[in-house]
């Protein structure tokens, strides 16, 4: 029998096997040294700890996204914005789509299903220039509303420059104050401040970024406000008289009486209902109560109360109007007492709350001086109206100007905590005896108010007449602060946010355009004194503490200013529009993989909130 020849297969192995025991006889005759193994064992470790080094490092990239950061993803005329930055945008777009959806507008976006998956409905404008063959999603209005903005914000930004236009101290203000307040809404929610701009916009976006974007807004708000009060000096007084008068509703204010006939209730037995089969026998052996009666009105009572604002309507004057109502209601009161039926310039805003039809006729053409009309209250009565004043322009208004730094009264749980954790009543009452009495025995240092020339000091209260003198030599010492430092608007603001208890503390203690009636009463008197100047400071006692105050200026505002918005508005809008228009901030797409990201990022957040929205309704 022939020798079968080997396959190559088997001539493979066995060529090497003879390799194999070659280099170990080889080895045998040159061993490792002890410093050759140190050398590979060094070297081993430290590929490992490069390896380790290189997978932390990959994912603090990924984390922190200091990709996105870097790649740029379109450009704005010269200017490259970042896959970060484009996010931001991107991500506001459907941050705005699903806020408004949650609060029940309707504003065709559903927030059960990806915004991939449903039609863009056009509440928030037309995607322009997108092709009139195809359907646009909410995902494709997310792209136009990201470049959109980018090309609005750097528009404005540079003509901003070019005006030589800054923020100033006030302006930077208010961007800390924002950023302070995500801070604190995203701590209260676990959150550091990164770590939620990051949950909420994408990767790369923290609080530098978000920082930069919200000066970038500042300083186009700032252009747009600019050019509006230009636009706003220059409106005729002719074309704010065509524009009130076009729209009384809306600028004017009206005055008249009003008397309300409620329509008699009587009572109204409640319907009985049959037994159901199952319980007739159980209700054979239980006497039947009597239905409960209610007092409901019936056309009948309606009827009589219409008839009788009829008839007050019928007056054809004003002192005709007063009589029938005071005969009506049985009091002569309501002829005389004007509290009981005058309203004396009053807006359609206010009228509608409680009567929209007769805002709608107390402000157009029938309603003039010595007019009536009669409305209907619901089931309940009538309301019967006489025109005093025809719709009309309202006076000026006056509103100021001023910071404060709030050195508030301790709550009385603050006063009362210490007596409370002792169980001894008497030993408690000793005790705030001895507190109270050394108060009294505060010495309050005397403020020499004409020490400084440049500032006017006005105290509504002194270490005489102030309720609790421990709080107020606090106040004082604040003011006494402000006095050794430099006098002006953004020294007291400093010491606002460094001392104020109150809640726009960093807002450097400022409330502006303050209109009359807003504050309590002894704040506003200070503040709307006529003899008070710009820098003028002092303190005042209300009910909440002392306020050291610095008063800033008042204004009068006119009607015709709101007039003048209205008319103003509109251009100055046009106007930022045709500036992103410009060819020098026309986007080019530089990454389309940049943008691929940011959609796909967006679609994961809208996933996982459609399955967090599906995982509560299934626990309720």
């Amino acid at each position: 029998m022939a020798k079968q020849e080997k396959s190559k297969a088997e001539q493979y192995r066995e060529e090497r096997k003879a390799r194999l025991q070659k280099a170990a006889k080889r080895n045998k005759k040159k061993p490792i040294s002890p410093d050759t193994s140190k050398k590979i064992g060094k070297a081993v470790g430290i590929i490992v700890i490069i390896a380790i080094v290189a997978a932390i490092g990959a994912f603090a990239v990924n984390y922190t996204g200091v990709i996105e950061k870097n790649t740029t993803a379109i450009t704005v005329g010269e200017e490259k914005i970042s896959q970060a930055e484009y996010g931001y945008y991107y991500n506001q777009g459907y941050n705005m789509a699903q806020q408004y959806a949650s609060y029940g507008y309707d504003i065709g976006f559903d927030t059960s299903t990806l915004p991939d998956q449903q039609e863009y409905t056009g509440m928030f404008g037309e995607i322009e220039d997108f092709p009139e063959d195809q359907t646009p999603t909410w995902l494709d209005f997310f792209k136009y509303y990201a470049q959109n903005s980018l090309k609005q914000i750097k528009s404005g930004v540079a003509e901003a420059q070019k005006q030589e236009l800054a923020l100033d101290d006030s302006d930077l203000a208010d961007v800390q104050s924002n950023i302070d307040q995500l801070k604190s809404s995203a701590s209260s929610n676990g959150y550091s401040l990164n770590a939620y701009l990051r949950a909420s916009y994408g990767k790369g976006v923290n609080e530098k970024l978000y920082r930069h974007i919200l000066e970038e807004q500042a300083l186009y708000t700032k252009l747009t406000d600019t050019k509006t009060d230009e636009l706003k000096a220059a409106v005729t007084a002719d074309e704010v008289d065509a524009e009130f008068y076009a729209n009384l509703e809306t600028y004017g204010v009206v005055s008249y009486r009003s008397y309300v006939i409620e329509a008699e209730k009587v009572e109204v037995k409640a319907e009985e209902t049959e037994t159901d089969a199952e319980d007739a026998e159980a209700a054979d052996d239980t006497a039947e109560e009597d239905a409960e009666p209610t007092l409901e009105t019936t056309d009948e009572t309606m009827a009589a109360a219409k008839k009788s604002a009829d008839a007050i309507a019928a007056a054809t004057s004003e002192d005709a109007f007063l009589a029938a109502v005071a005969d009506k209601a049985g009091d002569k009161k309501y002829a005389s007492d004007d509290s009981l039926t005058l309203h004396e310039d009053a807006t359609s805003e206010t009228i509608s709350g409680s009567d929209s039809e007769a805002a709608t006729w107390l402000f157009s053409d029938e309603a003039v001086k010595g007019a009536t009309h009669v409305t209907e209250q619901a089931d309940t009565g009538y309301t019967v109206y006489y025109v005093t004043d025809a719709a009309h322009k309202p006076g000026d208004s006056l509103t100021y100007s001023v910071r404060h730094i709030l050195v508030k009264f301790p709550d009385d749980a603050d006063e009362t905590a210490d007596a409370a954790e002792d169980t001894d009543a008497e030993a408690a009452a000793a005790e705030e005896a001895a507190e109270a009495e050394t108060a009294e025995d505060v010495e309050v240092p005397a403020l020499d108010t004409k020490a400084y020339k440049d500032v006017k000091i006005v105290l509504d209260v002194d270490g005489e007449t102030a309720t609790d003198k421990a709080m107020y030599v606090k106040a004082q010492n604040i003011l006494q602060e402000y006095l050794d430092g430099e006098h002006t608007a953004d020294a007291f603001g400093a010491l606002a946010k460094k001392y104020s208890e109150d809640s726009n503390a960093d807002q450097g203690g400022l409330y502006e355009d303050v209109p009359l009636g807003q504050m309590v009463s002894e704040f506003e008197s200070w503040a709307t004194n006529s003899k008070r100047k710009a820098g003028d400071v002092g303190i005042v006692e209300t009910q909440f503490g002392y306020h050291v105050m610095y008063f800033e200026g008042s204004k009068s505002v006119a009607w015709d200013d709101a007039v003048r918005e209205a008319l103003a508005s509109p251009k100055a809008q046009e106007y930022m529009s045709e500036l992103a228009k410009d060819d020098a901030v026309a986007v080019t797409v530089v990454s389309e993989n940049a943008l691929a990201k940011v959609e796909a990022n967006m679609l994961r957040m809208a996933r996982n909130a459609i399955r967090n929205a599906a995982r509560q309704a299934s626990s309720y």
